[in-house]
């Protein structure tokens, strides 16, 4: 249950230490100034509305391991607080609460796993910068930090296990009496695919691999995202972070590609120009089992599936389809398998854009006549808890 933030929080903090987790220190003090008044902060990556089991089932990659909440005063942009939180392990939550001037529109900047981008780019002197050094340089009462921020892109690195990172913004109006508490959402800046192979063959079939073109290789950090009509229209007066929540609660509770059409798709959006658009992603080796076939009661067989079920990330990309002018994407997976001369070549169908925090479930069956059926569910959630996406 959310504490009283109007007592003092010197008196109360006490009573909600287990969503703090922290000593009384000088990060929350007694708000006691007329002039002052409390940000409470609820901070959480997108999951669906099932959030209890989603977070137990959510891989710690997916999780935040770190918190960065910078506050921006409107007017100027100048830096009210920079304040970073080291989590005590992977959380799908945490409890912010912040002194802060009243009365006055504010930017909150919210960033989660700073620790895993070790190098970036397009901001002056970020040669060999890393993104907690950045942040670092910007204290209390400097400019500069919104245009410095959005300018900012880096390589992502998915690799071991490492946090994805996480960031959004937020504008708020800050009321001249009283407090404001909220949740706020992070949005991973990372595509997760799950590929799911059924086998309706008499014989193991050994992948050979299996690769996914053309994706980005650099990221910014914060999501740019178009003020265009095409927009406009898509949101229905939500930022675009709250349609992303909406969509993807709705996909919690009814998967069905048509579900996922009807949403819409987020297309309107940009990448660095130093981004490399033409990647090709390759996962290795995958073995897939034979079927269990029960004549009699046909109802009862079950395909074979593979070893290990591919999971990985790519960054948020961009491949616009030829022909098209609103900003449709295309994307091709090819599949070698052992012993056949010829891969199989397929563009992904149902797959429009690789918006981030889209999470691309790829149901690939394979039957005995050298017939191989490729069927994607952009924002599901029936086979893996959670899907992170739209």
């Amino acid at each position: 249950m959310k504490p009283n933030i109007i007592q003092s929080i010197a008196v109360c903090l006490a009573a909600f230490a287990l969503f703090f987790m922290m000593a009384c220190s000088s990060q929350e003090e007694s708000i006691q100034n007329t002039t002052e008044a409390a940000l409470y902060l609820n901070i959480e990556p997108i999951v669906q509305t099932r959030s209890r089991l989603a977070e137990l089932q959510l891989p710690d990659n997916e999780k935040m391991k770190s918190v960065r909440v910078i506050v921006l005063h409107a007017a100027d942009g100048t830096v009210e607080h920079n304040r970073y939180f080291s989590l005590e392990g992977a959380q799908a939550q945490k409890y912010i609460l912040l002194k802060v001037k009243s009365n006055e529109k504010k930017k909150i900047f919210l960033f989660s796993n700073e620790e895993s981008v070790s190098a970036i780019e397009g901001v002056t002197g970020s040669e060999s910068k890393t993104l907690t050094a950045f942040f670092n340089s910007y204290t209390e009462n400097m400019s500069g930090f919104e245009t410095a921020v959005n300018s900012l892109y880096f390589a992502p690195d998915y690799t071991d296990g490492k946090p994805i990172p996480m960031s959004s913004m937020y504008e708020i109006d800050f009321p001249e009496k009283g407090n404001f508490d909220g949740t706020f959402y992070v949005v991973r800046v990372a595509t997760k695919f799950v590929v799911n192979f059924m086998n309706w063959r008499g014989e193991e079939i050994t992948v050979n691999n299996f690769t996914i073109a053309s994706h980005a290789d650099k990221n910014f950090l914060m999501a740019h995202v178009n003020d265009s009509e095409q927009n406009e229209l898509l949101f229905k007066g939500k930022t675009w972070i709250n349609w992303l929540k909406e969509v993807s609660d709705a996909s919690s509770e009814n998967d069905d590609y048509a579900t996922t059409e009807a949403a819409g798709w987020l297309k309107d959006y940009r990448l660095p120009a130093q981004a490399d658009k033409t990647k090709t992603y390759t996962y290795g080796t995958v073995i897939v089992g034979v079927p269990t076939v029960d004549i009699d009661h046909p109802e009862n067989s079950k395909p074979g599936v593979a070893n290990n079920t591919p999971v990985f990330y790519l960054p948020e990309s961009m491949n616009p389809k030829a022909g098209v002018t609103d900003g449709e994407q295309e994307y091709t997976l090819t599949i070698n398998i052992d012993g056949r001369t010829e891969p199989f070549v397929y563009t992904l169908p149902n797959l429009k854009a690789l918006f981030r925090n889209t999470h691309v479930v790829v149901n690939i069956t394979l039957y005995n006549r050298n017939e191989i059926v490729v069927d994607v569910i952009p924002y599901s959630e029936k086979f893996l808890y959670p899907e992170f996406g739209l």
